[in-house]
């Protein structure tokens, strides 16, 4: 296929390491969407550790992912993409399932960041707003609506191009690193920080059981909506000048978050008590930022940890819209989303990403039971591609590889497979333990997974009635 920009249907090779990075630094941001939660339910030290080694993993699945995406340098979609390929010559169903798990768990960080955000705004400077309106179960107010703005706002932003979107995201990541920085140095020069969390923390840990273990594993399976997000470097294949950018933007977004995750962690596990994660798990961090620097300051920080949220809004979009481009041109879903605009982006990907999510707003009690209904397809397309690529270290010997890994690095994806299998398994089965999920979440999360199967099905007509029909220019 040829690369000009009258080719509605081919990425643009413009994507620096650099632009990539920025996009995923949303990823070391998404840690003040859901870590008090975390802190909540674990203490400062099962937070720190669950935190930190599921950012390692996610790090370590990047190298992966790289020697796939490089074989298929044409190929959008990221880890989508390599299930696809791994497990065509086995099971085609698995790539449309994988394909829309994994686009349904990167689409869903619109609602709940989107939510977080509005959340984090309410409390800093509208705290007396406190009307709703009830929707069965769910109560809707002024949160909600601010988060619905701002997907309305990013997704402007992204129909513009990817230069656009990544241009806007390195200059929100250098705001997001400076509550990072205050954070990662706080335990050297504040006296609020204590070391006595962890202290009290420590002769509080369960025994080592498989009650413990299963709800490791049930916070593994929350927590690897943004730990292993950094994969989605991946997803920008076709847009990258050179391997080299590919291969620099998905080692150093995998280093980085992992230093991020560890020093935050640490910092606000020293910082706020458990019970303050518990009674405001969404806003807690205000108060740690106060002890730190002092009330005048509140505000100008809480600004810079949205700019952090905003960040996953943007890199959300971006990813997520590819990943559904990417099924359409592989014949996957229906036709009419392997479709550009005129900036060379999915813009009809974008629309429909858009519109899914301010549904899941209005229609989901809080951030973390959207994200139960969206990991389980999120989770279970990381097992996808892990097992793909072993399938296809056999099934695509001969396809040249610009990246290859050692043998060592066989027993390693074997290892990952099977543990991922298991955090999918048991915490789909398990979301009763934190409190924020049930049979509606699981059911919704199900019901995505074959809403893909339908679509796919779709697909294989459209295919038959007009095998080689030409392809509109049209797009949202």
């Amino acid at each position: 296929m040829a690369n000009n920009e009258n080719n509605p249907s081919h990425l643009s090779k413009t994507l620096r390491w650099t632009d990539a990075f920025a996009l995923s630094m949303a990823v070391s941001g998404s840690i003040f969407a859901s870590f008090g939660f975390a802190l909540g339910a674990l203490g400062p030290i099962g937070a720190l550790v669950l935190w930190v080694g599921s950012a390692a993993i996610g790090a370590c699945q990047n190298w992966i992912f790289l020697e796939v995406t490089a074989m298929y340098p044409d190929k959008p979609g990221g880890i989508a993409m390599i299930a696809t390929e791994g497990w065509k010559r086995r099971c085609t169903l698995v790539g449309p399932i994988a394909s829309f798990g994994y686009w349904m768990g990167w689409s869903a960080v619109l609602a709940i960041v989107g939510v977080s955000a509005g959340s984090l705004i309410q409390a800093q400077w509208f705290a007396d707003q406190t009307w709703g309106y009830q929707l069965g179960s769910v109560s809707i107010g002024l949160a909600q609506f601010i988060g619905a703005g701002l997907i309305l706002v990013f997704w402007q932003f992204n129909r513009l191009g990817v230069q656009m979107a990544a241009s806007v995201s390195k200059y929100m990541g250098v705001l997001l690193l400076i509550p990072i920085l205050v954070l990662a140095f706080a335990p050297l020069y504040s006296d609020a920080w204590s070391f006595s969390h962890f202290q009290t923390a420590w002769d509080r840990l369960p025994a080592t059981d498989w009650t413990t273990g299963r709800t490791a594993l049930m916070w593994l399976f929350l927590i690897a909506w943004s730990a292993y997000g950094t994969e989605m470097c991946a997803a920008f294949g076709p847009e990258y000048r050179s391997k080299r950018d590919m291969r620099m933007a998905l080692i150093t977004s995998g280093l980085y978050t992992v230093a991020a995750f560890a020093a935050v962690a640490f910092s606000l596990g020293g910082l706020a008590d458990q019970q303050a994660a518990i009674d405001n798990p969404n806003g807690f961090f205000i108060g740690a930022f106060d002890a730190i620097l002092g009330n005048e300051y509140s505000s100008f920080f809480v600004g810079t940890l949205l700019v952090g949220l905003f960040m996953g809004l943007n890199a959300s979009l971006a990813d997520g819209s590819r990943a559904l481009y990417g099924m359409a041109l592989d014949g996957l879903t229906i036709r009419q989303l392997g479709i550009l605009n005129k900036h060379q982006v999915p813009g009809r990907c974008m629309t429909v990403a858009v519109i899914l999510n301010i549904g899941m707003i209005f229609l989901l009690s809080s951030p973390l039971a959207i994200l139960v209904t969206a990991n389980i397809g999120y989770v279970a397309s990381i097992f996808f591609a892990l097992s793909g690529f072993l399938w296809l270290r056999k099934d695509a010997a001969h396809l040249e590889r610009p990246v290859k890994l050692g043998q060592g690095w066989i027993p390693v994806a074997w290892a990952l497979s099977l543990l991922t299998g298991l955090i999918v398994l048991v915490g789909a089965a398990s979301t009763e333990l934190v409190g924020y999920g049930g049979t509606k979440e699981l059911l919704m999360g199900i019901g995505i997974l074959l809403l893909s199967v339908v679509l796919y099905g779709v697909r294989k007509l459209q295919d038959r009635q007009q095998p080689n029909g030409p392809k509109s220019n049209n797009s949202f």
